[in-house]
């Protein structure tokens, strides 16, 4: 499967590892093609390029989310939460999320991570089955409908290579 070769637009490398991690666990890969979690669709670039266009105290307050995670993995684990197995994951998230003060922040990061997913987004290059063809919504008004993923830059960008590249030829 492809992945981006570039840096990402908002989130460092280890914080783009946090979000994969993280996401993966909300989300997590089936057992055939035919059932991708937030890892084949690229959730991680929603995320990137959804936080790119936030407001600079929001993207503050998601990086403070990832410190929190990843200072209670260090404490309970001796590692940043991507390095943990996915046991030891649900059991970072789970201790924060049972927690009354760190619940809200856990839930702001999980409704990303879920968003990122069942929003039926994916990566312009992916092309297997999409979320909303694995949960089998659709419908009259749904099925057929041209999804218009542009306002992420990560579309702007790929949609503007592919042009370039047609222009070369």
């Amino acid at each position: 499967m492809p992945e981006r070769s570039e840096r990402f637009y908002f989130l460092s490398s280890e914080e783009a590892e946090f979000f994969k991690a993280f996401c993966s666990i909300i989300v997590p890969s089936g057992e055939t093609e035919s059932d991708p979690g937030s890892r084949e669709v690229g959730s991680v670039n929603y995320v990137d390029s959804t936080l790119f266009d936030f407001p600079k105290e929001v993207q503050d307050y998601f990086r403070g989310i990832i410190e929190l995670v990843n200072q209670r993995s260090r404490t309970r684990f001796l590692q940043r939460f991507a390095g943990l197995s996915d046991f030891d994951k649900s059991w970072v998230i789970r201790e924060l999320f049972l927690d009354p003060k760190t619940r809200e922040k856990i839930f702001d990061l999980r409704s990303m991570a879920l968003e990122g997913f069942y929003s039926d987004y994916h990566d312009p290059w992916y092309g297997g089955v999409t979320p909303w063809e694995l949960v089998k919504f659709g419908g009259r008004r749904i099925s057929g409908l041209k999804k218009d993923w542009s306002f992420l830059k990560i579309w702007k960008d790929e949609t503007a290579k592919e042009a370039n590249k047609e222009n070369a030829t």
